[in-house]
């Protein structure tokens, strides 16, 4: 849970917890939460497109080599709401993630 520790003159740090969840080493979507709010982003359409590709090339076509691929990320806290954590986090992995690095193996 996210620790939104007190300031100096009573004011709060805004922080908000996030987790990523992955096809293999895919992210798909971001969750980002704190006390009072929970949202959730899914990756661009590239990453979906990617996700289908890798599993075609991969042979991960039948539901259950498919389904075996999803895996959710540690749980993690930065400063922010949890809507600007959600969209820096989303524009993070975006950047990080061409399209040639989604199609390579981990």
């Amino acid at each position: 849970m996210p620790t939104n520790a007190p300031l100096p003159g009573g004011a709060r740090a805004i922080v908000a917890s996030y987790q990523v969840t992955y096809w293999k080493h895919i992210p798909s979507q971001v969750k980002a939460w704190d006390e009072s709010a929970e949202v959730k982003g899914m990756m661009p359409d590239r990453f979906q497109v990617a996700i289908d590709a890798y599993s075609m090339r991969e042979g991960s076509t039948d539901m259950d080599a498919y389904l075996e691929g999803w895996r959710r990320g540690t749980i993690e806290e930065r400063p922010g709401t949890p809507a600007e954590v959600l969209a820096a986090v989303i524009k993070e992995l975006d950047e990080a993630n061409p399209r040639a690095r989604l199609m390579s193996s981990p």
